[in-house]
């Protein structure tokens, strides 16, 4: 590819969404989209941001705002960049970086990322619900918890109406438990379906069934587990960070 080539498609990438969203991201269509946000969510939910935003490592709300996420996105955005011009057009990583610092540049990518989290924010916060109740997996007893959790258990996070949907600790913990045993037992079905598959199909069909089931949110497992994730997920979708007091 010629320099001028080059110039012109850096132009049109930093310029136009469909282009930058088809050569930097390899999204041609929403459900490409989709897939990307819900990746970025994992990855920025459970690694990156996991002791400012996932229950499992945090120790208190605190650090718990939304505006964290927007600046992991810009990274992780800009670092994809970085990749497709040192890999695909040559640049020098000097030259790659000047690109990404330019004030044009910068505002497209923000104006872009602003886009993202409004429409799939979903992503993020389903993620952040599911490692609060993952936490409580973790506690050994339904008598000993943590004073994150209590401090959960009593926050607008758990209340519909000003009414909290759980009760109590060991309520919780108890509802944990069934659905971790049901979300087992139904993994234990099909793996004891995949050793008598009998065509290729069947078995690469349970596989994946099985598969997915691994990755399932144990809230899927439990009525009343499903009812406090989407409890937490609207109430996480009305605010940008936890209102300490």
């Amino acid at each position: 590819m010629q320099t001028a080539e080059k110039d012109a498609l850096v132009k049109s990438i930093f310029s136009d969404k469909k282009v930058f969203e088809k050569e930097i991201l390899n999204i041609t269509c929403n459900s490409d989209r989709i897939e990307v946000m819900d990746i970025l969510a994992k990855r920025i939910i459970q690694i990156l941001l996991k002791e400012e935003l996932n229950f499992l490592y945090m120790k208190d709300l605190n650090s718990f705002k939304f505006s964290l996420i927007v600046n992991l996105l810009f990274r992780e955005i800009a670092n994809e960049w970085v990749s497709y011009a040192q890999e695909y057009l040559g640049y020098e990583k000097t030259k790659t970086l000047d690109i990404i610092q330019d004030k044009i540049s910068v505002m497209f990518i923000l104006e872009l990322i602003k886009e993202y989290f409004t429409q799939y924010k979903i992503y993020f916060v389903q993620e952040i619900a599911d490692s609060f109740i993952d936490l409580v997996e973790s506690m050994p007893s339904p008598t000993l918890s943590n004073d994150l959790i209590n401090e959960v258990l009593k926050s607008s996070f758990v209340k519909k109406g000003n009414i909290s949907v759980i009760y109590s600790y060991s309520q919780l913990w108890g509802r944990v438990r069934n659905a971790h045993n049901a979300k087992k037992d139904k993994i234990t079905k099909v793996q004891i379906m995949i050793s008598e598959a009998k065509s290729r199909e069947d078995l690469k069909s349970l596989e994946y069934k099985e598969e997915a089931l691994e990755v399932k949110p144990l809230a899927f497992f439990n009525d009343a587990l499903l009812r406090l994730r989407n409890t937490m997920v609207q109430y996480m979708m009305g605010i940008d960070k936890y209102p300490i007091r």
